[in-house]
């Protein structure tokens, strides 16, 4: 049986979509292959592991959710006679066959937890320390991107003291993070009076800001799940929103802020040809495991690249495993691959 590290939480603001994204993967996780252990990295950067009990308790709503806390652990790289590195923890030592980190933004899909796992030798799901780092800056995303002759939603990497007559963009435009998820920090600029604010908000999280136009048309999403040998990428899902924007709270928040429509209503040639769009786009920015991918369809009925997540969330409501089910693939047997796809190939 395997021993699988779950790492949840976060330094991010999607500490608590870690979470109730790790409490559904144990849910749904196969006990006869895999032997769980929860690590939980809170606000402040400490380790502790988890009793997976306290997950279950979660509410699902992150507004009304607390962090939680366990036992610190120190993290060995070399343990004589345990077997290679792991986490003691009250003189138990821990050493994992391989990590299945759920952390978002910040810290987590930023290359940082990965460089960590990859130095102790320790095999993890998802994306190595160079994808992590490209797709977590959507501005480096898009840049990469263009060069390898994908299409992209145009954009302007700006500062927050940007001069107005320097923007591109006509009103209304998006002003946005270029490292944060959940759409955290993003605003719907409508009119001058809206920058100051929306430039305040998004500098919240990092000095590079992104700038992109309104897109008028459909908003699109792919699920790729990569196994080295085989790759599954499912039909595309489409984001009807009824707000301004598919805001943090549409997302996670208001039940009635939106509505998914799976599979999209597309046909089947524009679905082929998203799907090759996103396979492409993995391909480009050399993801691994699994990705989700995010499309605007314009007015003219062509497919741009929004940005690519390489940890999406895990959540009832999550669009990852929704649109791989609509491919086939069962929340747990999507688990059992995910995992299996981390460990080196005999």
């Amino acid at each position: 049986m395997l021993k699988v590290l779950f790492i949840c939480g976060g330094i991010s603001g999607e500490h608590e979509i870690s979470l109730i994204s790790t409490k559904y993967v144990l849910q749904a996780l196969d006990r006869k292959l895999f032997e769980p252990q929860v690590l939980v990295i809170e606000r402040s950067g400490r380790m502790s592991l988890v009793d997976e009990k306290h997950l279950e308790q979660l509410p699902d709503n992150p507004r009304n959710l607390k962090s939680l806390q366990g036992e610190a652990v120190l993290f060995k790289p070399y343990s004589e006679g345990k077997g290679g590195a792991g986490f003691l923890c009250q003189e138990k030592f821990y050493s994992p066959d391989v990590v299945f980190s759920l952390l978002h933004g910040v810290g987590g899909e930023d290359g940082s937890i990965q460089g960590f796992f990859e130095t102790a030798q320790i095999p993890m799901v998802g994306s190595g320390v160079k994808s992590s780092a490209v797709c977590m800056d959507k501005a480096f995303t898009k840049k990469l991107c263009l060069q390898s002759g994908l299409p992209v939603v145009p954009f302007q990497e700006i500062h927050q003291e940007i001069d107005v007559s320097e923007l591109r963009f006509k009103y209304p435009f998006f002003v946005k993070p270029t490292e944060e998820g959940s759409s955290l920090g993003v605003s719907k600029v409508k009119s001058q009076e809206d920058l100051a604010e929306a430039l305040h908000m998004a500098a919240r999280f990092g000095e590079k800001l992104l700038v992109e136009p309104t897109i008028e048309g459909r908003e699109l999403e792919v699920a790729v799940l990569d196994e080295g040998e085989s790759r599954v990428i499912s039909p595309a899902g489409e984001i009807l929103c009824k707000t301004e924007f598919y805001s943090y709270e549409a997302k996670y928040v208001d039940p009635d802020a939106a509505e998914l429509n799976l599979p999209a209503a597309i046909s089947q040639s524009e679905h082929a040809e998203i799907q090759e769009l996103a396979s492409r786009v993995f391909d480009c920015l050399e993801c691994r495991g699994l990705a989700r991918i995010d499309f605007f369809q314009n007015k003219e009925g062509e497919f741009v690249l929004n940005e690519v997540n390489t940890m999406p969330g895990f959540t009832p409501i999550s669009m990852y495993p929704k649109l791989l089910g609509l491919a086939g693939v069962s929340y747990t047997n999507l688990i059992s691959r995910l995992i299996a796809s981390a460990l080196p190939k005999s």
